[in-house]
């Protein structure tokens, strides 16, 4: 009897392959999103905490105002906790590209360890290429603002920012081969160390051995900690981890450093005493005529003899010994002054030689003075990896931001495979009752008897799931980071099988299924074999609420008005076709507007609020203001410009903090010529005023401030200020404070050093031949046209629509299946209906259309609720998938409904094609015969 059941399981599945297979790929689809956008986030950590740990990257980073010595560095190796410690140089230089000069950093690292080595941290990744292997190579790093020189092969001829010193005083060359591509751990996305070069902003990071720097000290240590790597390199565990061993590292680093500025500090001591000494001994000795020389080189030749008596009469190394040695010097310096002075001749050369020299002595002693008073105690800085980079923050951010997702976006996928199955299975037991009924007189039990569609249902859902989870999570989470690529460099991720995903959602899966076979198993085993083995009889006739409305039920055709009956004598099934078709638009809907949302923030950002054309770096260092403002004024092809400001720091609040940048407009009632400020809530321009400050939406939003609020504000090298807000204005690309002259004036108490220019060109000027005309110029640094920052913008966010056209397919995919299922559905259980139909002289078309209006119906409600649901669902992913520097649009575009109701209709008349063909091959004497 088993065997038999068994086999009658089997034949089920082969003769309802269509019915098995709909199970099986909706399940699929549903647990494969899933699983994969779920197992995204922790993917993505892991391939983070292997690199960093592969890389042995840092844990801090020390510096100080007076560099880094050797001895520092061995003092910090001996410290508790410490496992590895690495120095290292860096210089920030100049590179001219495209008439403009753009700032690199150079960086070191050290070749000379071994890989395996606790010292040896923040190992370059080496994408392309090889490692230098003599002086003048380098390594570079390629990003998004790379210039496009930066390939192998080529050279980069680089210069010091200040114009009066030359690079070779730093580095060993000025022009470097490239010969790899790398990466570094220590800048995992866009954002570069800060500088106060040229225009603040560093464009690239370029490498180079340790020996090529030309320098008396280290300007970095890098320190990697003992027990660290255990800890997700994101969570508190590990910053408090960090803190919590970092005290005795950084008190030694600090010990060694102050020691070191102690002993400087007591050698220039003894060095001004040396030459004031020297000094007031050349002028005695000056002051001397002929007798009094000789008489003094006597005492002097005898104070020689004593001395030498005194020093072969002490123990060598003994404090007598050194102080005889140094009343030996001392005399044998003053003998020498007066040998010389003595042997002088009528010429006087020795005496204006000598006389020479006590100015320079004066001069030298004076000025040692005063650079030894005006020389301030060392400064110690010591930084975390997240205080190196916010990239560290963002990256976590990130990844969250798509476990945000996952908690709600395959819902939609995971509620319509649910309620598909559950109409699948509901409607395989319904169509069966004959069968169950010859179950029962046969004597098998109700368990037996449901173990058959729970096995059936179970296999279905079972490997359904087993297969679409496996495939999501290796398929989705690499799509899906391949967008993020664009801002970070961490390798390819690494996405690991996931035993409790898989298990989750087979579990979910099966007992979904499973809940459906037992609640329409149960109904139908209640009724007696005879009772089961008779047909159900079809659902009765309604009439519809339309019917009371006379002026549009009486324009109705017949067929029309079987239609909407059909419709509501099938309520569970309209109600099914309904929920999948919504969800599926919905799904659609915000995939096109995603699209619109990301890439319209370059046409709102650069054509709405940055009107300006240009922005000019000014040498703002090597020129006055007067003198940059006649410069630019007597360029031709300018129509009007402005003087900024612009410095990099961070903005914070309470325990939020984010990278932001200060804008301080000279001619702030002229600022809307080429900036626009607009309020988030009335739409108004905003004026600047003094003693406040305008701050962009993303940034007010990320550190919760509103107008009214202090922020506090860390400029680089300026100290810490708290500024009230005025406004927020909209903004859809980095972070922006913007205020007036006085207001910087207030906080910083002195004027601000304009390093920028907004530039509007005159109209039909050729714009290389004006870019090449004005870099020409000392004056300036560079020059950048608006256009190329917001096509290079472009670039990168187009890398986001992978995820879009992911979006879309699997939505496709989902409508295909569900309308498919319901349709079967909906075929199987009027199947003698149709029959009847046929047999009443109905064509396969007017068949096929008696069929399909109701899918058209039920497509279009679905499609108007999915457009509901898809607002809503759209707002929520934009807002949630945002990063930290970019504010997506969030308004939903009117192509984004049309796109979807087109394509959902599309899929709509594709089901229906597929099943005019099955409706056709409908055998009307078996579809009739009697079932008694």
């Amino acid at each position: 009897m088993k065997s038999a059941f068994f086999k009658d399981i089997f034949r089920e599945i082969r003769h309802s392959l269509g019915r098995f297979l709909s199970i099986f790929a909706i399940v699929a689809l549903g647990c494969g999103f899933f699983s994969g956008i779920k197992a995204t986030m922790p993917d993505m950590i892991e391939t983070a905490s292997e690199y960093f740990n592969e890389k042995n990257l840092t844990d801090v980073k020390f510096m100080s105002t007076i560099g880094i010595k050797s001895q520092d560095v061995e003092a910090v190796k001996k410290a508790e906790n410490v496992q590895g410690a690495m120095a290292g140089y860096s210089k920030d230089v100049f590179y001219h590209y495209n008439n403009q000069n753009l700032v690199l950093k150079i960086m070191s690292y050290n070749d000379s360890l071994e890989d395996s080595s606790p010292n040896k941290l923040n190992k370059l990744e080496l994408v392309e290429g090889r490692f230098p292997e003599k002086e003048g190579e380098c390594l570079i790093e390629v990003k998004a603002t790379s210039p496009a020189t930066f390939k192998i092969g080529n050279t980069i001829k680089i210069s010091d920012p200040d114009s009066s010193r030359d690079i070779k005083e730093t580095l060993s060359d000025d022009e470097y081969k490239i010969v790899g591509i790398v990466t570094s751990p220590l800048y995992i996305g866009h954002e570069r160390d800060s500088t106060n070069v040229g225009n603040g902003t560093i464009v690239s990071n370029v490498f180079v051995p340790e020996y090529d720097f030309i320098c008396d000290y280290y300007t970095e240590l890098y320190v990697k900690f003992k027990g660290t790597d255990k800890y997700e390199p994101f969570s508190d565990e590990y910053k408090n981890a960090v803190k919590n061993v970092c005290e005795p590292a950084e008190k030694t680093f600090e010990d060694s450093v102050n020691a070191r500025y102690e002993k400087l500090v007591s050698e220039a001591e003894e060095k001004i005493s040396s030459a004031k000494e020297k000094a007031q001994l050349i002028e005695k000795y000056l002051a001397f005529d002929g007798k009094q020389l000789s008489a003094a080189e006597l005492q002097l030749n005898e104070q020689v003899q004593s001395s030498q008596k005194q020093m072969q009469a002490q123990e060598e190394g003994s404090a007598q010994y050194y102080l005889a040695k140094s009343k030996l010097l001392q005399a044998q310096q003053a003998k020498e002054i007066v040998s010389d002075l003595s042997a002088d001749g009528k010429d006087k050369a020795v005496h204006n030689k000598y006389s020479a020299q006590l100015e320079e002595l004066k001069k030298q002693a004076e000025q040692a003075e005063n650079e030894l008073k005006n020389q301030k105690a060392p400064y110690y800085y010591q930084f975390d990896r997240f205080e190196l980079s916010s990239d560290y923050s963002s990256f976590y951010g990130d990844s969250q931001k798509i476990d945000s997702i996952s908690k709600v976006f395959p819902v939609f996928f995971i509620l319509v495979a649910a309620l598909v199955c559950l109409t699948t299975m509901t409607r395989m037991v319904e169509e069966q009752r004959t069968q169950i009924g010859t179950y029962k007189a046969m004597g098998y039990s109700g368990t037996t008897i449901a173990a058959k569609y729970l096995i059936y249902s179970s296999v279905a859902s079972l490997t359904g799931s087993c297969i679409g989870s496996v495939v999501g999570m290796q398929v989705l989470p690499a799509i899906i980071y391949s967008c993020y690529k664009i801002l970070y460099n961490i390798p390819v991720l690494k996405t690991t099988f996931k035993p409790d995903y898989v298990l989750a959602c087979a579990l979910v899966s099966v007992v979904c299924t499973a809940a459906a076979v037992l609640y329409a198993c149960i109904r139908e085993l209640r009724s007696q074999p005879s009772q089961l083995m008779r047909p159900k009889p079809p659902h009765s006739g309604k009439r519809v609420v339309l019917e009371k409305i006379g002026f549009i039920w009486n324009r109705l055709s017949f067929l029309g008005k079987v239609t909407l009956r059909n419709l509501f004598r099938y309520k569970k099934r309209f109600l099914m076709t309904l929920i999948g078709v919504a969800g599926c638009t919905a799904l659609i809907v915000t995939g096109f507007g995603l699209k619109y949302s990301i890439k319209s923030i370059v046409s709102k950002q650069f054509s709405e609020y940055f009107v300006y054309d240009a922005f000019v770096v000014m040498n703002s260092g090597g020129f006055s203001e007067q003198q940059l403002d006649k410069k630019i004024s007597s360029i031709d092809g300018i129509d009007k410009y402005m003087f900024t400001q612009q410095s990099e720091g961070t903005a914070e609040n309470g325990n939020k903090t984010q990278t932001a940048s200060m804008v301080v407009m000279k001619t702030p009632e002229e600022m809307s010529d080429y900036v626009k400020l607009i309020d988030t809530e009335s739409g108004q321009k905003i004026a600047l005023d003094d003693g406040s400050a305008v701050i962009t939406e993303k940034l007010a939003d990320l550190l919760k401030l509103e107008p009214g609020d202090d922020m506090t504000v860390k400029m680089n090298s300026h100290k810490t200020v708290n500024v009230k807000i005025k406004a927020v204005s909209e903004n859809y690309t980095n972070h922006y404070i913007y205020i007036t002259p006085d207001t910087y004036k207030k906080l910083y108490g002195e004027e601000p050093t304009y390093n920028l220019s907004f530039v509007n060109l005159k109209e039909n000027i050729d714009e290389n031949s004006f870019k090449e005309q004005l870099i020409a110029n000392d004056e300036f640094y560079g020059m950048s046209y608006k256009s190329d920052s917001s096509k290079g913008f472009l670039d990168s966010v187009d890398s986001l629509n992978a995820i879009v056209v992911v979006l879309i397919v699997c939505a496709g995919a989902l409508a295909v299946v569900v309308l498919y299922n319901l349709a079967n559905i909906n075929i199987t259980e009027r199947i003698r209906e149709i029959a009847t139909l046929k047999v009443l002289g109905f064509y396969d078309k007017e068949t096929s259309e008696y069929i399909c209006r109701e899918n058209y119906i039920s497509a279009v409600f679905g499609i108007l609720l999915g457009f509901g649901l898809g607002k809503i669902l759209h707002h929520f992913v934009v807002v949630t998938s945002e990063v930290d520097i970019v504010m997506f649009n969030r308004s939903l575009v009117w192509w984004a409904y049309v796109l979807a109701a087109l394509m959902t209709m599309a899929f709509t008349v594709l089901v229906n094609l597929i099943l005019h063909f099955k409706l056709k091959k409908v055998d009307m004497v078996e579809s009739l015969k009697s079932v008694e």
